[in-house]
């Protein structure tokens, strides 16, 4: 939608007082800004899938960037709906070269044993962890976000994981 303007002649010749016909125009105004806010938020995606259980130094989670350009990824949420874990159990997050490469530079060490917890790199990045990173495009030398169980198996984990991304 694009506003236009109307002649100036309208406001003369136009129905209602001066005051509710200009309130009208910027309100159709508003409703384009609005608009337009909507569209720029449409470049920010979000990305899902299924925590998997597994042994300790097994992955939870491999995601590879589908992107045939570079991604900044602003948060990665870990959803952990079921515990199922051996106590001591902990997850890794980050960025990698392959779908197995262990990185803890978005969340360095999540309890996933006590309790269910809904947590991400921004509150919970442990002591590695980095408010954000860069991927390259899919097929490039860094472009997964990897989560690996770590010290303890936890082979019946349950949950999501989302990742918070836009294309650069």
């Amino acid at each position: 939608m694009t506003f236009t303007a109307p002649p100036q002649n309208f406001l003369k010749n136009g129905l209602g007082t001066d005051s509710s016909i200009l309130a009208e125009k910027f309100g159709n105004v508003k409703t384009e800004l609005d608009a337009l806010t909507a569209v720029d938020a449409a470049g920010f995606k979000v990305a899902k899938g299924t925590l998997a259980g597994g042994l300790a130094n097994a992955f939870s989670f491999a995601w590879q960037n589908p992107e045939s350009s570079a991604i900044v990824v602003s948060r990665v949420v870990i959803d952990v709906t079921t515990v199922g874990a051996v106590s001591g159990a902990l997850l890794d997050v980050g960025p990698g070269a392959t779908a197995t490469t262990h990185s803890d530079t978005l969340i360095d060490g999540l309890d996933i044993t006590t309790a269910v917890i809904t947590a991400d790199n921004i509150t919970n990045k442990g002591s590695n962890g980095l408010s954000l990173c860069k991927l390259d495009a899919a097929g490039g030398t860094t472009d997964y976000i990897t989560g690996q169980i770590l010290v303890q198996a936890a082979a019946a984990l349950v949950g999501k994981y989302y990742i918070f991304y836009t294309v650069v």
